[in-house]
């Protein structure tokens, strides 16, 4: 797959006119006029260079220009686009324009290019809390260049609900909680975390319970245990930063961390996983 790093590498022209120097970056260049794409060598000093040697890439049918505008730096995107686009036609190639009018391309396209992280996360909320700063993530642009996809791994916490179950707290929606309704039953069912146990004991000292662990790093619920590379988040400030489950590389970020520390996490993981 060819697929160049910045945008500011692709040239494109109208029509071909050769013995015309070159801006300095370039490394691509695509005439419309063929249509055909180049390598480009180049040599010099300076911002405008002279042209060494085009080298074609691609030409006629197999290039195709993508008609509607998309975000240039969402890499996953166009990478997924461009396969779907190669897979039905003579194309090899398909041109991207920005909406800033920047040119990229994607040659050759391939779809194990694309990393998928595993979202451990846990519903209600609907969606949940990481999935939603993911997708704002993702809208805005601030993790195209990483060239990541997310895949949910949701548990929902309505398959618990139950006469005797109580859950951490009223914000769950769910029924009965431990910061807002009195514990009445003789064996209650806690379901919710270690902090959410330790919170049960220091009220209720003595008293017999059963317990779920919906915490996705130590919960054994089938969903939490990761099939590769995984985000998630817990209410112990400690377990934040990266961390291992199933034998996956993952990282951690606080219950109540914001987008900004969110996009932070998945950088960090994604730097340690192509290192």
């Amino acid at each position: 797959m060819i697929f160049p790093d910045d945008y500011k590498q692709v040239g494109i022209k109208d029509e071909e006119r050769r013995g015309e120097k070159i801006y300095f970056a370039t490394q691509f260049l695509i005439s419309r006029e063929g249509p055909r794409l180049y390598r480009v060598h180049s040599s010099g000093e300076g911002f405008m260079r002279e042209v060494e040697d085009l080298e074609l890439i691609a030409e006629g049918r197999e290039i195709f220009f993508y008609p509607t505008r998309l975000d240039a730096r969402n890499r996953a995107l166009l990478i997924e686009l461009a396969d779907e686009i190669c897979r039905g036609s003579e194309a090899n190639t398909v041109v991207f324009q920005g909406p800033d009018e920047h040119i990229t391309f994607v040659k050759d396209p391939d779809l194990s290019a694309i990393l998928t992280l595993d979202v451990m996360d846990v519903s209600p909320s609907d969606p949940p809390w990481l999935i939603y700063v993911l997708q704002r993530l993702e809208d805005c642009g601030v993790l195209g260049d990483l060239t990541v996809r997310f895949r949910p791994r949701i548990l929902d916490l309505r398959r618990f609900k139950g006469d005797c179950v109580y859950y951490p707290c009223r914000a769950s929606g769910l029924g009965r909680s431990l910061d807002s309704d009195k514990v009445v039953h003789d064996l209650p069912r806690i379901v919710g975390c270690e902090v959410s146990r330790e919170i049960f004991r220091a009220n209720n000292p003595g008293r017999n319970y059963e317990f779920v662990n919906i915490c996705p790093l130590q919960s054994r619920e089938e969903i939490f245990m990761p099939e590769g590379p995984f985000i998630t988040r817990c209410c112990k400030s400690e377990r934040r930063g990266l961390t291992l489950k199933n034998g996956q590389h993952g990282v951690v970020v606080h219950w109540g961390d914001g987008p900004w520390k969110v996009a932070e996490a998945v950088r960090c993981l994604v730097q340690e996983l192509r290192r």
